[in-house]
Order: structure tokens, then sequence, then C-alpha cells
């Protein structure tokens, strides 16, 4: 293994320029946990006695080549590529992590990213027993985070157009390229036996982490979210068995992730069952946390009938009170207003599509229902299973007088025709989809596994 009796000048360089890096470039200082990661054998030295002198030392790049390194470490498995590490760690620290330019910064970035290609290949090495390194997870994981936050200052000094590989969107793209390589190694299947033969290091307890990176730097990444769908064992199984090794906010954010994605797909279902997956796993003393999953939860939930109370949009100063009163009081011209008074704000959030496309329908069957409760309160003994359209014309000219909306003066019966064929459309496919489900859940064919031996 890499571990050897002289710990670690190799990973206190490393440690050092990312905090240099974050003084410079005003990104979070990093913490990386040494743990049994020691690596560098080096005359004189105690272990936690190095710093990042040796790399500011003024060195020749052949000293710095792996071919260089390989004769000064100890004899260990993988040793090669720990050279190569380390010759890609010194040639980034030797390049001062400068910010000053656009050049420089992506000089910067370029240097960083070959420190995580190599011990991306290191990470990714493995042998009879599986993955041979899983005890570097923090420090991959910390990598990963530094270079999140190097890329954004390189892309946004960046001045190069869209198609050049140094442009702002050729800086996100490897970024998160590198990035998804980790996330293959920290996703890879594994048989319930290797999962279970895992100490306390395994690479798949970061997955969970690395896939939340990933879904900040492109928050509708829809294959993403496949790969935690189709995981072997199941993220079920995996975290019944190796929870405790993996922090229950990481496994909430990506909870919150899913059911985001789900409102910018329109899929109101799925948003919900993830949104309230994420809340019941958030901290309570996590108000940020908590005030981001009911921005999204909160119009989801309205849409499928769901109220909140006052006192929770009180509590996390959330902007909907408006939009529940009118969507209760059927008042269309109103929640016109509101999407539109909010658009910029709801945008932000992948909401404005939702409640556009979706809210408004909804509105129109609660503008339709009132009418017709008024409208049996009136008239008592009209008949329960029908009434004329004329009740739902009356009603929606009523509520459109006087507003300056298109629909003001000029509401016909074809009108109302139309909103009335949507709402029964709407109806039809829920109702389709609730069939298909009972049907699939009662089929007469049995599957494979439990037919009996003919």
């Amino acid at each position: 293994m890499l571990t050897s009796p002289f710990a670690i000048s190799s990973i206190h360089i490393l440690s050092s320029s990312l905090n240099r890096h974050a003084q410079h470039g005003g990104v979070d200082k990093p913490t990386i946990d040494i743990g049994r990661s020691g690596v560098l054998a080096r005359s004189g030295s105690e272990p936690g006695a190095g710093d990042s002198t040796l790399a500011r030392a003024p060195l020749l790049d052949a000293a710095l080549r792996g071919s260089s390194i390989a004769p000064l470490l100890v004899p260990c498995e993988g040793k090669d590529g720990l050279a190569r590490f380390l010759s890609a760690l010194f040639a980034y620290v030797k390049t001062g992590a400068g910010v000053n330019n656009a050049d420089e910064a992506y000089g910067t970035f370029k240097a960083f990213l070959a420190v995580h290609v190599e011990l991306q290949k290191l990470y990714g090495t493995s042998d009879a027993q599986g993955y041979a390194f899983p005890f570097l997870n923090q420090l991959i994981l910390a990598i990963c985070r530094t270079l999140v936050s190097i890329s954004h200052v390189a892309a946004n000094a960046s001045t190069k157009p869209i198609r050049d590989h140094a442009s702002p969107r050729g800086i996100k793209d490897a970024t998160r390229q590198a990035i998804e390589k980790t996330m293959q190694v920290s996703s890879a299947h594994m048989d319930s036996a290797e999962w279970g033969r895992q100490g306390q290091d395994g690479v798949g307890d970061i997955m969970w982490a690395v896939g939340n990176i990933l879904w900040r730097l492109y928050a509708q990444a829809t294959e993403l979210s496949k790969t935690f769908g189709s995981l072997q064992p199941s993220e079920k199984a995996r975290l019944e068995s190796r929870g405790y090794m993996i922090p229950r906010t990481d496994v909430a954010e990506t909870y919150y992730w899913r059911g985001r994605l789900g409102v910018v797909l329109l899929d109101m279902r799925g948003a919900k069952w993830w949104l309230d997956k994420a809340w019941a796993m958030c901290p309570e003393n996590a108000w940020q946390q908590r005030r981001a999953i009911l921005i999204r939860l909160v119009p989801v939930n309205l849409l499928l009938g769901y109220l909140p109370s006052p006192a929770l949009l009180q509590q996390y100063d959330l902007p909907y009170a408006p939009f529940i009163h009118a969507f209760r009081t059927g008042n269309v011209a109103a929640w016109r207003h509101l999407i539109h008074e909010h658009r910029a704000w709801l945008r932000a959030r992948s909401l404005w599509l939702l409640l556009f496309e979706r809210g408004e329908i909804l509105v129109w069957r609660n503008l339709f229902r009132k009418a017709l409760s008024i409208h049996y309160q009136l008239n008592p003994s009209a008949p329960k299973n029908r009434v004329e359209t004329q009740v739902f014309l009356s009603a929606a000219r009523a509520a459109f007088a006087g507003t300056g909306e298109v629909e003001d003066g000029v509401l016909g019966m074809p009108d109302i025709v139309c909103v009335v064929s949507s709402l029964v459309d709407q109806l039809q496919q829920a109702v389709d989809g609730k069939i298909h489900k009972v049907t699939y859940a009662t089929s007469i064919y049995p599957y494979i596994a439990d037919r009996a031996d003919e």
C-alpha cells in the first residue's frame, strides 16, 4: 500500500498550496484529512514536518518528472502512479496558483487539473480484492472541490470564444468530465460480497458527495440521476449496510437535486417524492437547506392539492401566500400577475415554467369548482350530474371584468369549451395512469422466477 513510516510531505505540500490558492483566489479554504496516505520518504524528515518549501525551491523541470521522483519513494504498490501524481502536484505548486490575468488563471487550472487526473488514476487502481486505495476518499473529494473553485476563477477570467478549449464553457466542460471519472469509480457496480468486504473506507462511500458536486455544475444532469437508480447493489442496500459511514447531509442533498430535476422536467409526483425524502432527512437546524427544499416543494405540493400552513411560510420566509390565495379562489388574473411579477425569481429557481404550464389550468379548475358550488347553493334542486356551460361562462366573465387581461369583455362560449376540454383531458390522463399502475400490480402473468417448473 502507499503507507510508509515517513508520512507526509507530499500531502502537506498539497494542503499548503490549496490554502495559498484560497488566500489568493478567494475560495473556501479546504481541509484535508491526511489519514493513512503518507507516502513520500525523505531522509531526516519527521511525520508531519513537510511543507511547501520543497516545491517552491528552484527546481529544473526534469527534477519534477515522475521518473525522477520514483527512486525517492518507498517501494509500494502503485509506486509509478504515485510518482506521476507527485510530479503533477509539484508542477502545480511551482506555478504559484496565480490568478492575476486570464492566461495565468488558465495555467493554474490546467496544472491543478493534471493533479486530479493523476490522483484519479491512482484512485481507480484495482486488484483482485477490489479498489486498492479507498483511503484516498477524502483526498480525491477535496481535490474535486478545489478543482471546481479554481475552474470558476479561470472561467470568469477567460475571454476566449466559445469553441476554444480555454473558453468559460471549455473550462467548465473539462472540470465536469474530470469529476465524472471520479463518479464512475465511486458508483462502480459490485456484487454483494465485494460490497460487504469493504473495511473502514470504501470507494462507494463518497458517491453522494461527488454527485452533489456534479449537480452543482449542471443541475439538469438527468444521466446522473439514472446512475443512482441503476446502482448495484442498489442505493437502498448501500445505505442500509454502510449508511453509518456516509454523512446524512450528503444523502439529503442528492435527494434535493433529484427533486429539483423533477421540477425542471415538470414531473410533479417524482419531484414531490424526492423533495419529501430530502425534507425528512435534512437536519432541523439547517435552516438554509430546508428553505431551499421548501422553495421547490411548496409549488409542487400546491399543484398536487397540498397546502402549506401560514406558519411554515412565515418561518422560512417564503413568498407563496399570494399564490396560494389566487390558486384557492380561482383568480386567474391574479395568478398571471403574480407569475409575471415574480418572473425573474421563479426562473432563477426553475419554477416559472412549472407554474405557468401546469398551474393556470388548475386555477381555472378552482374557478369552475367555486362557480359550481355557488350554482348549487342558489339552485338546490339542480341536477348534480350536469350543469349548463353558461354557468362557467358567467363566472369567467365576472372573474376577468376590469382586470385588463385579454379575456376582459371578450370571453365567449368557445373559450369556455376549450378550457373544459383541457380539464377533461387532464383528468383522463390521470385516470389512465392509475389504471396502468393497477394493471401492472395485478398482472396475471407471474415473474419468471415465480413460475413452477414444468
